[in-house]
């Protein structure tokens, strides 16, 4: 059988398509109407949501670069700060200054509120808008224009800092002839006269401070003190006598190299002070004279407290000494923002102030021990770690005590506490010193031997006010 295609003509199927075609152009033009504008809001909706995070991040940029600069002044960091909001576009657009707040004042850990304050600010407070920013299809949504605005807080993190201090005996080898080919005889004669008068150019027998020549090695000490009529005078200070300072003059190498052997004068007399009785349970008053290198330290210290002092950084401090007459450390004073406390105890203490020994290890825990029981909830913990030798204490074995210096070191890295190390000095051990700022995450600074005084000086203080001016930034809001 053959079928035919035979074409439908009837009037009716014909009238019944028509109708569909219509309505199909409708709805896609309504659905396309639709679509366009979905299209519309979703590129505007991501256009503000864009533009919110732009002006939040300039925001956030400036009130950071502000907290940094304020040291210098509000004046100052509302420069720094505005540098930095107007380098950050919005919407493709640079932020206009005059549309921005910069406002100082205290942030509250505990709290974790801001106050506007005029008074030693330790924050700043950005807040910037961008009105009237036109949309792409305004006219779509019945919107021309768009406003945001964004506020953000930052402050200099406040600092609970540990100082570690060498208060061993050789902090006073500058002052000693052994340091004779560094720093040339001149320099340390001159220091030793300084602290001849700073004692109170004391009078004993009839030594003058410029050595006499009398006898040999082998010339009995009764001999030498009746001479100069020291037997007729009693030993001035708890430690050392009359006798071995004679056995010093006529055997120290140290002395015959500066031309001094078998001369007899409160310059060598001094000198035998310094190398052997220059503890305060030996010899105490030298913490008032300018025995050196720890007079520079002490100078160094007062530096670093007078730039926290100046610029009201909330920090506080404790300083742990090396090392004490158990053989281990003493924490002289626990963390406090009353500098003048600090300063007094570096101040009033010697070298070899305790024993003349070096326990690098010990003073470390000590700070560290401090600072975990006592650090701020919040507050940046640090360690300032200075030392002028290389360790010899607990054990007396080199190998045994620079481990037990690394496994403390190791401790600190555990509570995240950095170590900033200052090695002093031509026999500082500045290999341990930057292994130790290494596992810690801290920085290590040398300062070398052979240097005048003054300069030690003026190297330790840049050294510490370069410490205590690197604070922490913190966007806190």
């Amino acid at each position: 059988m053959v079928y035919a295609l035979v074409e439908n003509t009837s009037p009716l199927l014909n009238r019944r398509r028509a109708p569909r075609r219509g309505i199909i152009l409708v709805l896609t033009a309504v659905l396309l109407t639709f679509m366009l504008g979905l299209i519309a809001f979703a590129v505007d909706i991501g256009y503000i949501a864009n533009a919110r995070t732009e002006i939040q991040r300039a925001t956030d940029s400036a009130a950071y670069a502000a907290a940094g600069a304020l040291v210098n002044g509000t004046a100052g960091a509302t420069v720094e700060g505005q540098s930095y909001l107007t380098s950050n576009k919005v919407a493709g657009k640079t932020l206009n200054t005059s549309n921005a707040t910069f406002e100082y004042g205290l942030w509250d850990l505990n709290t974790r509120t801001f106050t506007v304050s005029n008074n030693s600010p330790n924050a700043v407070r950005v807040t910037a808008n961008a009105n009237q920013t036109p949309l792409f299809f305004g006219n779509v949504l019945n919107a021309q224009t768009f406003n945001i605005q964004s506020k953000s807080v930052a402050t200099y993190q406040p600092r609970d800092i540990g100082l570690v201090l060498d208060y061993s005996g050789s902090m006073t080898y500058d002052s000693q002839f052994r340091n004779i080919n560094l720093l040339g005889q001149a320099a340390i004669e001159a220091n030793l006269l300084q602290i001849y008068q700073e004692l109170g150019s004391p009078v004993y027998g009839t030594l003058t401070f410029a050595p006499v020549a009398y006898g040999s090695a082998t010339t009995k000490n009764s001999n030498v003190l009746k001479k100069f009529k020291l037997n007729t005078v009693a030993y001035p200070y708890p430690g050392g006598s009359w006798d071995e300072f004679v056995d010093y003059v006529q055997t120290d190498n140290d002395i015959n190299a500066a031309g001094y052997r078998n001369k007899y004068g409160y310059m060598t007399w001094l000198s035998y002070i310094l190398e052997q009785r220059c503890g305060a349970y030996d010899t105490p008053g030298l913490d008032n004279v300018s025995e050196q290198p720890v007079t520079a330290l002490k100078d160094a210290v007062d530096a670093f407290l007078a730039y926290l002092t100046a610029h009201s950084t909330d920090d506080r401090v404790s300083v742990s000494i090396y090392t004490f007459s158990d053989g281990t450390a003493k924490l002289e004073q626990s963390l406090t923002k009353t500098y003048t406390l600090i300063s007094n105890i570096t101040r009033n203490r010697q070298a070899g102030h305790y024993i003349g020994g070096t326990n690098i290890s010990a003073g470390m825990t000590k700070a560290r021990v401090d600072l975990q029981a006592n650090a701020r909830v919040g507050a940046k913990k640090m360690i300032v770690l200075m030392t002028d030798g290389v360790v010899n204490m607990p054990t007396g074995n080199t190998t045994l005590d620079k481990a037990a210096v690394i496994t403390e070191a190791n401790a600190c890295a555990s509570a995240k506490i950095p170590v900033v190390t200052i090695a002093l000095g031509a026999y500082a051990d500045t290999a341990l010193m930057q292994q130790v700022a290494d596992i810690t995450g801290g920085a290590a600074f040398i300062v070398p031997g052979g240097q005048p005084i003054a300069q030690v000086k003026t190297q330790l203080e840049q050294v510490f006010s370069q410490v205590a001016a690197d604070r922490p930034l913190k966007l806190v809001e």
